[in-house]
Parts: C-alpha cells; sequence; structure tokens
C-alpha cells in the first residue's frame, strides 16, 4: 500500500511543481526534480557547469535549486539590458540564507528600495569627501605600498609567500578610510582578521547550497560548515564594533569636515535624529553591515587581484620585462608612479586590465529580486524571480576576446599603443548596484602594482617551474599559494 501513495505523492508534487511554472520562462537544462530541482544536473565547478548551459541554452535560462527559481543571465546585451533598462525592478535582494545569516538584511550590500538608494548616495558622497580620486586618498595607498615595499625587501630575495602581507596592506587601506586606523602586518588583531576573512570566503563556497535548501543547516553535526560561518560572522562583527570605538566618537553636526566612515556615518545619522527624520538606514545596524561589507568586498577581491598581477608577471617574464621598461622610458626610475603617470602607462593599465579580466575574481554578481514582471531575450523573467548576472560570461567572451583563456595585455591596446577598453570589460558590474568601491579598488591597483613592477623583479621558487596559473575557486577566485623570489631592481 505504502508504495502506491508515494508514488501518487511524487506524481502530484510534480505536477503542481510544472503547472506552478511561469509561461514563456527562460529555457532550463533538464529535468528539475522535486524538491533537488536541477541540482542533480551540476558536474564538477558550478561556474564551469552555468558557462557549459549559456553555450547550450542561450544567455537567458533558468535554474531550479530547491523551492527557488533563479535566471541565469548571461553576455553583455543581456545583462546591461537588464542593469540599465530593468534597474528600478532589480534593486532589491531575494530572501536566502546569505541576505539573512551574513549580511543581516541590512547594509549597502543587502538593502534594496529607498533605503539601499540612502546608503548608497551617503557611501558616495562619503568616498569622495575624503578623496576619492584625489591625491589626498592616493597619499593614503601611497604609505600602504611603501610599507608593502620595504616589508619584501627583507626577505632578501629569499622565496616568499606574500599573500597575506598584500592583504594587510589593503587592509589597512580600508581601514584607514573607516577608522582612520592601521595595522603593522605582525600585529596580533590584523592576523586574526584576515585569518577570518581568509576563513569566510571558504565557508561561502561550502556554505552555499543553504540558500537554496534552507532546512540544511539543521543537519546534526556541521557538513556544511553552517555553524562554523555563523561563529566566524560574529566573530568579525565583534572586531569591527570594537575598532568602530563608537563611544569615542566626537560628532559635531553642525561641522562637514570628518576624518573617516564611521564618523561621516555617525554624523549625519545624529543629523536626521535632530531634523526629527525616523525612517532611516543610517543605525547601528546598518553602520555595522555596510562597512562589514565594505571590509570584505573591498579587501578580498582587491588582495587578490594584486596576488594574481605578480603571478602572472612570473609566469610571463617577458611581459614582466615590458611593464618595467615602459616605467623607465615615461617615468624614470628615481621614483615610483603616481596616479598622474596613469594616462602614460598605457602597457602597465593593459596589464591591470587583463589581470582583472583573465582572473575573473568575482565570477557572479550577487542575486538580485525581480520586483515586477521583466521582459528579457524573448522571454518573460516573472516577480519574486532570482535573477543572477555572470559576470565571467562577459569577461570570457570568445566573440568579444578571440583567445579569452589566453593571457594577453595587448587586447587592451590598439595599432598606436593606446588603450581600448571593451564594453565587455565589466569586472565591477553595471548598473546603480555596481561595485561602490570600483574607484577605490582601481586606484589601489594602480598604485601597488606600478610600484612593485618599480622596485623589484620577481622570480619563481624553483628555477626549473612556474607556479600555477589555476586558481582556486569558491565564493571567489584565488591564487593557489605560491612563493615568489622578490629581486630589487638596480638602477
Amino acid at each position: 500500500m505504502l508504495g502506491p501513495v508515494l508514488v501518487f505523492l511524487v506524481t502530484l508534487v510534480t505536477l503542481l511543481w510544472w503547472r506552478s511554472r511561469p509561461r514563456n520562462a527562460p529555457p532550463s537544462p533538464g529535468w528539475a526534480m522535486p524538491v533537488v530541482g536541477h541540482l542533480h544536473l551540476f558536474k564538477g565547478n558550478p561556474i564551469d557547469q552555468l558557462s557549459a548551459w549559456s553555450r547550450s541554452l542561450g544567455n537567458i535560462f533558468t535554474i531550479q535549486m530547491g523551492p527557488f527559481r533563479c535566471v541565469m543571465l548571461n553576455g553583455y546585451d543581456l545583462i546591461s539590458e537588464a542593469c540599465l533598462k530593468h534597474h528600478e525592478s532589480l534593486l532589491e535582494r531575494p530572501n536566502n540564507f546569505s541576505h539573512e545569516e551574513i549580511f543581516k538584511y541590512a547594509g549597502i550590500i543587502s538593502l534594496g528600495g529607498r533605503k539601499w538608494k540612502e546608503q548608497r548616495a551617503f557611501l558616495q558622497s562619503t568616498l569622495r569627501s575624503l578623496g576619492m580620486g584625489r591625491n589626498v586618498m592616493a597619499e593614503r595607498i601611497r604609505v600602504e605600498a611603501d610599507y608593502l615595499l620595504a616589508t619584501i625587501e627583507k626577505s632578501q630575495g629569499e622565496a616568499t609567500d606574500i599573500s597575506n602581507l598584500v592583504m594587510v596592506c589593503v587592509t589597512n587601506v580600508i581601514c584607514g578610510v573607516s577608522f582612520s586606523k592601521r595595522f603593522d602586518h605582525e600585529d596580533d588583531k590584523i592576523i586574526q582578521w584576515l585569518g577570518f576573512v581568509k576563513r569566510l570566503f571558504e565557508l561561502l563556497g561550502s556554505s552555499a547550497v543553504i540558500n537554496f535548501f534552507p532546512v540544511l543547516k539543521y543537519v546534526p553535526g556541521d557538513p556544511l560548515r553552517y555553524k562554523e560561518l555563523k561563529s566566524t560572522l560574529q566573530k568579525m562583527r565583534t572586531t569591527i564594533v570594537e575598532w568602530t570605538e563608537k563611544e569615542k566618537r566626537t560628532v559635531n553636526i553642525s561641522d562637514e569636515a570628518f576624518e573617516d566612515v564611521v564618523q561621516a556615518f555617525l554624523t549625519e545619522a545624529e543629523r536626521k535624529k535632530s531634523q526629527g527624520v525616523k525612517d532611516t538606514s543610517l543605525d547601528d545596524a546598518n553602520l555595522l553591515s555596510s562597512v562589514l561589507s565594505f571590509f570584505n568586498a573591498g579587501t578580498e577581491t582587491t588582495a587578490n587581484t594584486i596576488v594574481f598581477s605578480v603571478l602572472y608577471m612570473v609566469c610571463f617574464p617577458d611581459i614582466q620585462a615590458k611593464l618595467y621598461q615602459e616605467i623607465e622610458d615615461v617615468v624614470g626610475t628615481d621614483r615610483a608612479p603616481d596616479v598622474s603617470d596613469k594616462n602614460k602607462l598605457n602597457f602597465l593599465s593593459a596589464f591591470i586590465m587583463e589581470t582583472q579580466r583573465f582572473s575573473g575574481v568575482i565570477p557572479l554578481a550577487i542575486d538580485r529580486l525581480a520586483t515586477s514582471d521583466i521582459h528579457l531575450g524573448g522571454y518573460t523573467v516573472t516577480k519574486g524571480t532570482s535573477v543572477m548576472l555572470n559576470l565571467d560570461s562577459m569577461l570570457r567572451d570568445e566573440m568579444a576576446w578571440g583567445d579569452p583563456e589566453v593571457f594577453r595585455p595587448d587586447r587592451f591596446l590598439d595599432e598606436s599603443g593606446s588603450v581600448v577598453i571593451k564594453k565587455e570589460f565589466l569586472p565591477f558590474g553595471i548598473g546603480k548596484r555596481h561595485c561602490i568601491g570600483e574607484g577605490l579598488a582601481t586606484m589601489e591597483l594602480f598604485i601597488f602594482i606600478s610600484a612593485l613592477v618599480h622596485k623589484f623583479e620577481f622570480f619563481s621558487e624553483y628555477e626549473d617551474k612556474l607556479p600555477s596559473m589555476e586558481p582556486n575557486v569558491g565564493f571567489s577566485r584565488a591564487a593557489k599559494p605560491f612563493k615568489v623570489k622578490a629581486i630589487p631592481r638596480t638602477t
């Protein structure tokens, strides 16, 4: 008797799911099983699987993951249309594990609608006031770049893994912008923080399936590292609260000058309070979440890109030599390049962009929620559907790049040697929800990488073996651990 009942129930669930499918939906990769959806069709690396499906299904397709329906957008045309033409319908975030457990439905990443716009406007204004795009920000970054060079020089040419040191220096930039703090690379507090960040991005990969199957967080033990993820996040929040030192801050709403993001946030919050504004996102929860998001998004990605740049210099010594030759010809050897030299160092700019494109540190943008029906690519994305943007699909588009699997900086140069940027080059996303730290990250990449090229020549740890260019893939991409010999250049 039990067998027929089970068959009936499975058939009923399948029919109900089939009837619930929206009309004119984008194609899917195959049969979505009840409960698990398309999970059974994933093979190997999820990012590679999504790319394979885009080649067979086209640039828009649907995947069902548990109870959640998600539409994947690939290629510049569809992604730009969604983010530019339909941006107001894609400002919200879906209700899932990431936004509940990681972002707490607060801060610049997780908020949507009017409150997100308030946070975005505040942070953009604050970063401009703190010197974004001007010499004051460049000098702050230069201090950390000099610290990086001096510390690497102490290795005296011995094989060294510089990844943690790079992370410290990039973190110090964010610390300065956020709290007016900086740490020595041997400080226990910063070492502990780097451990949190590294482990967080590892855990985000192993716990990602909980986004689609929330019940898995109740499985006995901790097979998906959910409990460890929550513990790591709580430790990070506690650290951010400690570094914020809110109780020590002096706020004067009549004074427009401030030293960092936290002071600006508290000042604006106090100003809103004095004006009787109650419905505002400028509160303690959003301060904590926005600063934590600023840290995680602004350190891991930038530091990984800098480390990838050193890896590619080691693997392509002819490119490394050409980078230094350009600096020698344009700037000279007496000083490192500064931001005023950027427009004259075309090959260096091309190298940095090719590093961003080739490494693809963030392959997928954070998911969005369609708050109304959207017509894209001849299909209908229905209200309530999650939408994912595959940034890899633009950075590795064969039609745009020709040979995307080849590291070739001169693809960003025309015949005269001038910089040419294709529309598909969007490592920071596109539209109103593109990365707010793009300007800061771009400045950091130029100052750090140009300083490294100017000061050192990098060699592999082993004379007869180059480090692997195959990345570790999780929530983001990172270079596999490697050591380099940094030999100071003679002038």
